[in-house]
């Protein structure tokens, strides 16, 4: 991220650097896009630029990758005290703009939209005359959008050790999950 990227800013009265800015996060946030109606004085083309590079920051302070004072650095062009409160703007948003992040790179992640299972006791193979394994069958209906079109059918076959390892993965994630989600 390069200081000459807010330069915009430095262009701005005091009192719209910090509208923009609240602006920017807010859309991050899921509100309503920064208008350029409300900011006209600036060329379009920067403007695109300022909010994308404002929304990079947010996202860095948010995700603890950058300090207030690196902040104040890469904002030299502002007063130090203009740059500190885009800083506290952003931070006293952290967890919503953390949670708006995660929400949208959920998306188009597979969702589970349902699954059965079966077992079974495999007694023998081709190869081996006494099996006698049990093995899980598990069925997955998975999609990315709510479109009854996209759903996907897996079919995954484990044995019991399997089952016990996939158990604990899934453990671990959820419990990734909920230290992600307290911070």
């Amino acid at each position: 991220m390069d200081a000459d990227n807010f330069a915009l800013l430095a262009t701005l009265p005091n009192s719209d650097i910090l509208k923009f800015v609240y602006h920017a996060v807010d859309n991050i946030c899921g509100g309503v896009p920064v208008s350029h109606n409300d900011y006209s004085q600036c060329p379009l083309d920067k403007f695109w630029i300022t909010i994308q590079n404002v929304k990079d920051l947010a996202t860095k302070i948010a995700l603890q990758k950058i300090s207030k004072e690196q902040t104040v650095l890469l904002l030299h062009r502002l007063s130090k005290d203009i740059a500190e409160e885009i800083y506290d703007a952003i931070e006293s948003r952290r967890t919503e703009i953390k949670k708006s992040l995660v929400s949208n790179s959920i998306k188009d992640l597979l969702h589970l939209r349902d699954f059965d299972w079966n077992v079974k006791l495999a007694v023998a193979s081709d190869k081996v005359l006494d099996l006698n394994e049990g093995l899980v069958t598990l069925h997955l209906r998975t999609s990315t959008t709510e479109l009854e079109n996209d759903v996907r059918n897996i079919s995954v076959e484990m044995s019991a050790a399997q089952v016990d390892k996939l158990l604990e993965k899934l453990k671990e994630a959820q419990q990734t999950m909920v230290q992600f989600q307290d911070r």
